[in-house]
């Protein structure tokens, strides 16, 4: 019985650790091999492209709109169980610091669109800024293998750094502050 229990602890920190693989994300989020990490590199030296997205209670949010804070943006689904377990910290990094100028996005890659997101986000109280990814917004940071993926943006619209897989809260507003604390004039 204890071997049992061990054994089913230990399939579960390996689940929830990690995210969901690959093959589970839409093609426009896996259209080149997740091998192109020179692609994330380029993308963080440079800035991140722009994009705009339509969250699921009808406001436009255009990413270039938020120069100047730290953005948070989560690619997730409703069917990822580490995406599931993030987002109740997601919910708490907008609740906490919304105020001092970071903005938490959570795109979604669930191929059943908004029926079964919009659901999901008011059966849970989620209040933070929700969309659908599309093929810009998806690509955005390079490409990615697994979800969640969180990308940290900092306020002069460079990548900080991405998480993979489901973290610790302590860990999401670490980034957040390293990220604030990276652009002189901006609160750490």
């Amino acid at each position: 019985m204890k071997l049992l229990l061990t054994s089913l602890l230990i399939l579960a920190l390996a689940t929830t650790a990690g995210g969901c693989g690959e093959g589970k994300t839409p093609p426009s989020a896996n259209s080149t091999p997740p091998a192109a990490n020179a692609t994330q590199d380029v993308v963080a030296a440079v800035g991140v492209p722009d994009f705009t997205v339509t969250t699921l209670d009808g406001k436009t949010l255009r990413l270039s709109e938020l120069r100047g804070q730290v953005v948070v943006v989560d690619y997730w689904a409703t069917w990822c169980g580490p995406c599931r377990i993030a987002m109740p910290h997601l919910q708490k990094l907008h609740d906490n610091y919304m105020s001092q100028g970071v903005t938490v996005l959570a795109l979604s890659v669930d191929q059943k669109g908004p029926a079964v997101v919009r659901p999901f986000i008011k059966q849970n109280g989620f209040t933070f800024p929700v969309a659908m990814a599309d093929e810009k917004s998806a690509s955005a940071f390079g490409n990615f293998s697994s979800i969640p993926t969180t990308v940290i943006v900092r306020p002069d619209g460079r990548v900080h750094t991405t998480l993979t897989g489901v973290h610790p809260y302590e860990e999401y507003v670490a980034a957040v502050q390293a990220a604030r604390a990276a652009v002189p004039g901006t609160q750490g």
